[in-house]
């Protein structure tokens, strides 16, 4: 097990038995990296485990603290203000089934958005994300292939957040989101077992490594059957 999640584990395990209450700031990265014997880095990263399963948040200089009212059942719930994906947010298992997975140069506003030039190939991917049999989002991914190498069908079955920060060793810090209202195609209709013309629920967003690169340009569509969606502001 990567040492990250051994560290979010352990922070987890406090977290639930009181030893960091409800409210509580944690100590420093510095001070957990000392307590862990590891790097600030490997800190930040169990942190952003534990903020994208809802226990942790982030403070703008201030820190980190522990939720209030920490979430005990996130069956049917959406965490759109995680920048991690469907893999994170549903605290079971996801799966997916690959509907596109292209290689290709980007388009002039791709390219802008993720700060490459024209002739910089991208990966064009779209993804059905399962939980259970259940179609819970669909995913569209533009990723350059400078940034993401090796990519492949068993990777795009899980997770490739997992697989970006655990075998590529990327920090993923942060990611500028837009959402918007739209109607159901054809293809959310036949996912989500829904009406072409129904409500939909789409993010788009830019994802950025910690260095402040941009690598992911993508688009989640959710249908209104999905249950809550829910948006934490700190």
């Amino acid at each position: 097990m990567p040492k990250y999640k051994e560290i979010a584990m352990a922070l987890k395990e406090k977290i639930i038995e009181g030893d960091y209450k409800e409210g509580e700031l944690l100590p420093d990265q510095e001070t957990l990296a000392k307590t862990f014997d590891t790097s600030r880095v490997t800190v930040r990263k169990a942190i952003q485990v534990l903020i994208d399963e809802g226990l942790l948040y982030t403070r703008r200089g201030s820190g980190t603290y522990v939720r209030n009212n920490i979430k005990k059942d996130n069956t049917n719930v959406t965490q759109i203000n995680s920048v991690f994906g469907t893999s994170a947010q549903e605290g079971a298992e996801v799966t997916s089934k690959v509907i596109r997975f292209d290689v290709r140069f980007p388009t002039n506003y791709e390219a802008e958005a993720l700060k490459i030039k024209s002739v910089d190939p991208v990966y064009d991917i779209k993804r059905v994300r399962y939980v259970g049999d259940e179609a819970r989002s669909i995913e569209t991914s533009i990723m350059p292939l400078r940034y993401i190498r090796d990519l492949d069908e068993n990777i795009l079955k899980g997770s490739i957040y997992n697989y970006i920060r655990d075998d590529l060793g990327y920090v993923i810090s942060a990611a500028q989101r837009v959402i918007i209202a739209s109607k159901a195609n054809e293809l959310d209709s036949e996912e989500f077992n829904i009406e072409i013309g129904d409500p939909i629920l789409e993010t788009n967003q830019v994802v950025f490594f910690d260095d402040g690169t941009p690598f992911d340009l993508s688009k989640t569509r959710y249908p209104y059957t999905s249950g809550k969606i829910v948006a934490d502001i700190n």
